[in-house]
């Protein structure tokens, strides 16, 4: 049996539409064009090992479902799928007749789960712009911070602490030849030795013969933790030294969280929300207002409406036309609009799970 693919599932289609932006009208000329669609897989393959419930492309620009899969998320509300059956007929590109039970159904879809799905990811779009802001208005260095910049030495005969690169030039030192002692019931706090010897033989080749203590430094090269040393007993002490292992180790989850996002981020996307310097995620701003817009709607009794009415000014917000504290005390507003609407509609808990298989029955025997 050959392999089921995206390919393949082109042969199976019941369902094939534009989606995303494209199909809301608020797509800009670097916008890709999303498809989703609906397959029914031969039995050949669902009763073998075979089956696929959802295939897509390398960027997900390409999503196709298998008729159960779309239809339990279509129960469950899920919002991307909701949306598909409601497009405009202009951006419906492949319709098959076996779909029609289920299309001509979709209003029926419609419960108060959207109030949490639809809204919930509305929400959830204010944590990507505020999580986008950090990292616009924070980026973090290229060059990354090794352990020894979060150590701090406090001098012996003062208590004045200074970061260790700091002291270790004040007092002409380097850090590959001290010498780090725990020091008793002390959290990340050492003593701090410093090996003469080694630094005089490593200077002046006269010096050959010296045998040094063998400290192994603060830290080895490309080295993630600090190293301790062997301490000649009554070896003179130096000074004591703190090391943040907590800052170091946040700082190590915020430079791979950061550079991975620079890595995966849409340039055009990025450039856009630069150059409109609000420092926010314009595209997850507007859907935001955009989603908060329709399930107030479908809470009124308005339907699935994709092609926004207020597309301008959605479009304003996505260029950054919109001070961020305005989006967000208007995203509040609404919020508290569509909880009022969704107490005072008459839309169905849940979907009826009899519907549901008969109408899946219907398809697959047609």
């Amino acid at each position: 049996m050959a392999i089921f693919d995206l390919k393949t599932a082109e042969n199976y289609l019941l369902f094939k539409t534009i989606a995303g932006s494209k199909a809301y009208g608020l797509d800009l000329p670097t916008s890709d064009t999303d498809i989703r669609g609906i397959f029914m897989q031969p039995n050949e393959y669902r009763l073998g090992n075979g089956y696929k419930e959802q295939l897509n492309d390398d960027k997900n620009d390409i999503v196709y479902y298998e008729l159960n899969r779309f239809v339990n998320l279509l129960a469950g509300n899920n919002p991307n799928i909701i949306e598909n059956l409601f497009a405009p007929e202009d951006k419906i590109l492949h319709f098959d007749q076996r779909i029609k039970p289920l299309y001509d159904n979709r209003m029926k879809f419609l419960t108060k789960k959207i109030r949490l799905t639809f809204g919930g990811y509305s929400i959830s779009q204010i944590k990507k712009a505020r999580g986008l802001n950090k990292k616009i208005v924070n980026p973090v260095d290229k060059v990354r911070k090794t352990p020894l910049d979060f150590c701090y030495i406090f001098e012996k005969e003062n208590g004045y602490m200074m970061l260790a690169e700091q002291w270790l030039k004040k007092h002409k030192k380097k850090q590959e030849f001290i010498g780090l002692s725990e020091m008793p019931n002390g959290v990340q706090l050492y003593k701090v030795h410093y090996d003469w010897l080694a630094e005089t033989k490593n200077d002046n080749p006269r010096y050959a013969d010296i045998a040094p203590h063998g400290f192994k430094g603060i830290i080895a090269e490309n080295g993630n933790d600090i190293r301790h040393s062997e301490i000649p007993k009554d070896f003179t002490l130096e000074a004591f030294m703190f090391f943040n292992k907590d800052g170091y180790s946040a700082y190590c989850k915020k430079y791979k969280e950061y550079w991975e996002w620079v890595g995966k981020r849409n340039p055009h996307r990025y450039n856009d929300n630069i150059s409109h310097n609000q420092n926010y995620d314009g595209k997850n701003m507007m859907h935001c207002l955009r989603m908060l817009d329709m399930a107030i709607e479908v809470a009124e009794g308005k339907g699935v409406n994709l092609v926004r009415p207020n597309r301008e000014w959605l479009l304003s917000v996505r260029k950054g036309m919109v001070k961020y504290d305005e989006i967000i005390d208007l995203i509040e507003e609404k919020k508290n609009k569509m909880d009022e609407a969704f107490l005072k509609c008459d839309l169905p808990d849940d979907v009826d799970s009899n519907m549901v298989h008969d109408i899946i029955m219907q398809i697959r025997n047609s």
